[in-house]
């Protein structure tokens, strides 16, 4: 589910990037057209950057939203179960047992699922980071290419 809108969201820096490159690809032979193909890649960088942040912001506020419902969620139903069962009390740390191993059970599971959501979003994140930095480095290479005298 993350990964359709982040791969969405990551591919429009792709794609200004890749018309950034097509506009590197002409000869430029005077230091003032390095100086506008400098700033062309520095506009290109901060836009790059503001999609990233913009998507990052997105999961974030997601992620914080679910993680406060199913926390509100699972506080509700711990207090349900208590009172019909009347809860025991262990040590919650040391020995769970009942209600509270449940509990503590629940938390983990959840907390695994977390875990492996949000490394499949920094690994994408980080793949499209790799991309966009390769692209620069040969568009850079290119121009230089094409400047020498």
């Amino acid at each position: 589910m993350f990964q359709t809108r982040i791969s969405s969201r990551l591919s429009i820096p792709t794609i200004a990037l890749a018309l950034c490159g097509a506009a590197f690809m002409t000869p430029l032979g005077t230091a003032h057209a390095q100086d506008t193909a400098h700033s062309a890649a520095q506009d290109v960088h901060g836009a790059a950057k503001a999609t990233g942040r913009g998507a990052k912001s997105g999961v974030k506020s997601v992620a914080s939203g679910a993680h406060h419902v199913l926390k509100s969620a699972g506080r509700g139903i711990k207090k349900s179960l208590k009172s019909a069962t009347g809860d025991t009390t262990h040590k919650p740390k040391s020995k769970p047992g009942g209600l509270n191993k449940v509990a503590h059970n629940v938390s983990n599971t959840f907390k695994h699922a977390g875990r492996s959501a949000k490394s499949t979003v920094h690994g994408a994140a980080s793949s499209a980071h790799g991309d966009l930095t390769k692209a620069g480095k040969n568009a850079k290479a290119s121009v230089k290419d094409t400047t020498k005298p």
